[in-house]
């Protein structure tokens, strides 16, 4: 057992990401890099080992000196692209979900062997169920606890799309893709010391020992956001999130097609404009076909929200936190989405959010907010109220870092 006095000092981490985490435009990446940045900001030394990918890379000589501060970053390209021949290799003779299967490297393996072997780690941190492959690795050159933060139940995200699926083929696909990644939730939780789920929701479907359980959601900096701004753009409704993941393009293009187009015929004043990184071309055609104001990737994602009024998140599946809604509350916007969406957001429907779950239900919420200024001001003052009381980084990942510390005393 560890003395009082070590339970004290500096703990020396390792986060493995699959994923460059900044620049962080996604709620992925700023999960990632919020908690980076919160426990190097408690005192810890951390090290960062990262996958540099087609879609998320950035050069570690280039980082400012901010993201240097108590963290050491390293870095591995790996080429993570979906590829049909290995699809199809993997859905004929693995077992292993392909989702997981293209963040297998062996460069990363070797390098993060050579990490441990150097240093001597409290803990090694996954973010996320794909980094589960090197666990073993782990295990073999370390004593390390190891810590898995969840975002997401990922069998539960491709279970909910699968339901929703209609094409046969690309549903019997995810059915098979959501059973896969069930058995590897469920492996690998056999195999980790401590579970770190962003949501009380997400931590009661997954099953593990309470008493090695933290729930830790994605934190904010109250200090970078100011109250009620008015938007340059008044009569304006805004989605905007990673357009790479399916669960956000099939929201988009359900609102379009079941929600918006009676709107906008109530009220065909107010725009709805889309913005998010590496939409498919598929998917920008289809929003061509509707009357909706698509920006694609944004420079700032903060100037965006600023500069556009209520915020849509239609989710339709997922899991885990949408973080754009906690940003979107922050900077004291008024946020209309579905039960799925709010999952893992604690507030108040009708006060400090707006949660409906069909098209007439969201179509009803979205009128009241167009016709009432003075209601949707309440909501988004009520919303910013709302974050800044619960979601800051500094108080979150404080209590995460005195659990680890208690869990290694114990």
């Amino acid at each position: 057992m560890q003395t009082l006095d070590s339970q004290q000092r500096p703990l020396r981490i390792l986060v493995l990401c699959n994923k460059m985490p900044y620049p962080s435009n996604d709620g992925g990446t700023i999960a990632t890099l919020n908690m980076i940045m919160g426990l190097a900001a408690q005192g810890n030394k951390v090290d960062v080992l990262a996958m540099q990918t087609p879609k998320h890379n950035f050069p570690l000589a280039k980082l400012s000196d901010e993201l240097k501060q108590n963290i050491d970053w390293h870095s591995v390209w790996i080429d993570t692209d979906i590829k049909l021949g290995r699809l199809l290799k993997n859905l004929l003779f693995s077992k292993l979900p392909y989702n997981a299967e293209r963040f297998v490297s062996e460069e990363f393996k070797t390098k993060l062997e050579n990490l441990l072997k150097q240093n001597t780690y409290d803990i090694v941190q996954l973010e996320g169920l794909y980094l589960s492959s090197y666990i073993s690795t782990i295990r073999k050159h370390s004593k390390s606890v190891i810590s898995l933060r969840s975002h997401n139940v990922e069998a539960q995200i491709w279970e909910r799309l699968a339901e929703t699926e209609t094409n046969p083929v690309k549903r019997i696909y995810k059915r098979i893709l959501s059973r896969r990644i069930g058995k590897l939730e469920t492996q690998t939780l056999k195999q980790i010391d401590i579970l770190v789920p962003i949501t009380l929701n997400d931590a009661e479907k997954l099953p593990f020992n309470p008493q090695c359980t933290y729930v830790t959601p994605t934190g904010i900096e109250p200090q970078k956001f100011a109250p009620y701004k008015e938007p340059a753009v008044g009569k304006s409704l805004f989605y905007i999130g990673a357009l790479d993941w399916e669960p956000n393009q099939e929201a988009v293009l359900w609102f379009v097609r079941n929600v918006w187009a009676d709107v906008q015929c109530q009220h065909p004043d107010w725009e709805f404009h889309i913005a998010g990184r590496n939409a498919p071309s598929s998917f920008a055609r289809e929003l061509a076909k509707y009357p909706v104001v698509f920006d694609g990737q944004v420079a700032s994602a903060q100037e965006f929200i600023e500069r556009h009024n209520i915020m849509v998140v239609p989710l339709l599946s997922g899991s885990g936190m949408r973080i754009k809604i906690i940003e979107a509350m922050a900077h004291s916007r008024c946020v209309v989405t579905t039960p799925i969406g709010a999952e893992g957001i604690d507030a108040e429907n009708g006060r400090q959010i707006l949660i409906g779950s069909s098209p007439d239900e969201l179509k009803t919420l979205i009128l009241k907010a167009i016709g009432d200024a003075e209601y949707t001001r309440s909501v988004a003052d009520e919303a910013f109220a709302y974050t800044n009381a619960n979601f800051s980084n500094r108080v979150i990942i404080s209590g995460l870092n005195q659990f680890y510390k208690q869990w290694l005393q114990r």
